[in-house]
């Protein structure tokens, strides 16, 4: 039996709810008018359409048809647009979708029905906050009974420590702020917290021994343990840990208002796990559908609020314009009075001297944070990189020694929990640089392009066009560059110190003899920073030649026509040109010999190290555990030599391109107060 029925509906919130009962179907619509005005309308509920934004009350009369088929679906057809809905979905929550001006609705499937959306919004999938809360709650319950049962044993003469009390007390603290910290990313639209998983994680993973220790008490006292509540209240604590340690391991649902507008394509990033975001799974989807076919625009996700230019541009502008005022000129005037005449003279003093203002402070205190938190990835890194020489030298010792059995698993589980760690570090740490790299390029690409509009007449005469092209496209693109590099400026001393600090503790003076090598290789290194410095300078001022010759050919490519002038202009074209490729040749070939250096310098030193070692004393033995260990630690030493060319490089390549922003953005401006806008040309 099929029954169906259409009904129109302008500017009204529309509650449906639908029951099958007996192969009949009853499909109830409230619709409730809504006194406010069409402004404050707009992020309602739907907008009748497909696919994209699902938001706004219609304008027009919107027609709206259900067709409903036995205890299967229901067809929903909006203006047109036919959408199925499972009948078991008929729970919907009433008064939920009130207006709010500013604020927008967001649902988690934009490619839903308005009806599935309504039932999103309404039932906002599982209150997980509500859930932790409670179980939250039960913890702090349990945490007051254990400070009344010690209380009870101390007034029975029982005997009772201070750690007794102590402990209940501090978990009662403890569970009080996570819940504050639950309450307070709701308020702020947090949909899963890092902090409240790595807390929920360790107090789960550190409570395993007590509970298989309760356990196996329980199990060995006969009929049951003494005293017995302590027993029963951990059997019921721990299990309620875990339970919200898994529910820490999923995302909240979306906040029912946002302060961004929803897009036609979110990044699944917003709505991802932490668990989801520490192993890049939110990306799963995208990388399998490139496995089965091409991927096309259409596929690619929207970008991040957080990452795009409205969020990015004014943050850079904020810090940008303190710098600029720090730098003009601020007088200084001084008073004099004179007793004589009674008279007040203004006498002006010295005027501080003119100082350019520097992109670099401005884009170190918008981007510094997010910089610092990927630099602390790096330091717990470098860290873990050394554990896995230390483990290494217990497990040869475990095979050459007689020790149990369990000792060998567990320095095998550790060195496989360490590089798992390490991984995971080091793919957050690139992570971030990255996207700091991308925010950098981003704000300076917008500070540019203003600057260009606001030049004065005098300051274009200095500035090209072709440099400003270079400034935007190759400039900018340094910093994304150097991000990745920066770190190494403190890792890599900080991993050669820690290497030889070990390798010392193995081989002894004999680490002397490689540090000499690397020693040795310091002038080197100076030299090379120093020639690809003016290598990069003679670089980008033939690219700002030819680019800005390129653009007069272009502007007058009609008189060049006529006067047949092509040859003339394409000698000087590819004059300039063979001089690019001249400074380019020698770049190649000094990157070459930098990178050969860098690459013989591990080999060079655990060379001449082992050597010496062996050639000091006849008694210096290279046994198993010296050499493997020794050679991993050497290994370690060859990620900061291999990577040490590639951070000097985009660490000059970045010092001169802020050198030359910061004489293009310290150029003369036009005085915004002789502009003036005429109504009714703005209009």
């Amino acid at each position: 039996m099929n029954q169906g029925f259409d009904m129109y509906i302008f500017n009204a919130l529309v509650v449906l709810s639908s029951t099958a009962k007996d192969g009949e179907i009853e499909v109830r619509i409230s619709v409730r008018p809504l006194a406010l005005s069409s402004a404050s309308l707009k992020p309602i509920l739907w907008d009748g359409g497909r696919e994209g934004e699902r938001r706004g009350v219609a304008s027009q009369p919107t027609k709206v048809s259900f067709r409903a088929n036995k205890n299967r679906w229901i067809t929903e057809t909006v203006d047109g647009a036919s959408y199925r809905t499972d009948l078991a979905e008929k729970s919907y929550l009433d008064g939920v979708l009130g207006s709010r001006p500013g604020k927008h609705f967001t649902c988690p499937t934009p490619a839903c029905s308005p009806r599935r959306q309504a039932l999103c919004f309404g039932r906002m999938r599982c209150d997980l906050r509500k859930r932790q809360k409670i179980l939250t709650a039960l913890l702090i319950v349990l945490s007051i009974a254990d400070v009344g049962f010690v209380a009870s044993r101390r007034s029975n003469e029982f005997e009772t420590f201070s750690v007794d009390y102590y402990t209940p007390i501090i978990r009662m603290v403890t569970f009080a702020l996570t819940i504050a910290l639950i309450v307070y990313n709701k308020e702020r639209g947090l949909r899963t917290s890092g902090l409240l998983f790595l807390f929920w994680f360790f107090l789960t993973i550190f409570g395993i021994p007590q509970f298989r220790f309760e356990i196996r008490r329980a199990l060995r006292d006969e009929p049951r343990p003494e005293p017995f509540f302590p027993f029963v209240s951990y059997m019921i604590y721990y299990p309620v840990t875990m339970a919200i340690f898994i529910l820490n391991c999923f995302a909240d649902a979306p906040p029912k208002y946002s302060e961004y507008p929803p897009v036609e394509n979110p990044c699944p990033e917003q709505g991802a796990s932490f668990l989801s975001k520490l192993f890049f799974s939110w990306f799963d989807a995208l990388a399998w559908k490139g496995f089965r076919k091409p991927l096309e625009t259409s596929d690619l996700w929207n970008m991040n609020p957080e990452d795009t230019s409205s969020e990015i541009v004014p943050m850079f502008d904020k810090y940008w314009e303190k710098s600029k005022r720090k730098s003009e000129k601020v007088p200084s005037p001084k008073a004099t009075f004179r007793k004589t005449s009674g008279r007040i003279d203004f006498v002006s003093g010295k005027q501080k001297t003119k100082q350019q203002a520097s992109v670099l402070p401005a884009i170190c205190k918008a981007f510094g944070p997010t910089f610092l938190f990927g630099s602390a990835l790096k330091l717990f890194n470098d860290i873990l990189t050394f554990v896995s020489p230390q483990i290494l030298r217990l497990l040869i010792s475990f095979v050459e020694g007689d020790e149990p059995v369990w000792k060998g698993y567990l320095y095998a589980v550790l060195m496989l929990l360490t590089a798992a760690l390490q991984t995971l570090f080091l793919a957050q740490y690139f992570n971030r640089m990255f996207i700091v790299g991308l925010r950098i390029r981003t704000a300076l690409i917008s500070a540019i392009y203003r600057k260009a509009l606001k030049m004065s007449n005098s300051a274009r005469k200095e500035s090209t066009v072709g440099e400003i092209v270079n400034l935007m496209s190759v400039d900018a693109q340094r910093f994304m560059d150097l991000t990745g590099y920066l770190s190494m400026i403190w890792s890599a001393p900080l991993q050669i110190a820690l290497a030889l600090y070990f390798l010392w503790d193995i081989l002894g003076p004999s680490v002397l003899a490689g540090l000499a090598v690397m020693i040795v290789l310091i002038p080197v290194n100076g030299f090379i920073a120093n020639k690809a410095k003016t290598l990069q300078i003679r670089q980008m001022k033939n690219k700002d030649e030819r680019v800005k010759l390129m653009n007069e050919i272009l502007s007058g490519m009609k008189v060049l026509k006529l006067y047949a002038w092509e040859p003339s202009f394409e000698q000087q074209v590819i004059k300039i040109r063979n001089k690019e490729v001249k400074v380019l040749k020698q770049a190649a070939y000094l990157n070459a010999g930098t990178s050969f250096i860098w690459s013989c310098a591990p080999f060079l030193v655990s060379l001449v190290t082992f050597a010496t070692y062996v050639l000091v004393d006849k008694n210096n033995v290279l046994d198993p555990k010296t050499a493997f260990v020794s050679l991993a630690l050497f290994n370690i030493l060859r990620m900061p030599f291999t990577i040490m060319p590639g951070m000097i490089v985009a660490v000059i390549e970045a010092s001169v391109s802020i050198k030359r922003m910061n004489n293009f953005m310290n150029t003369e401006e036009l005085d915004p107060n002789s502009v003036t806008h005429e109504p009714s040309e703005s209009e």
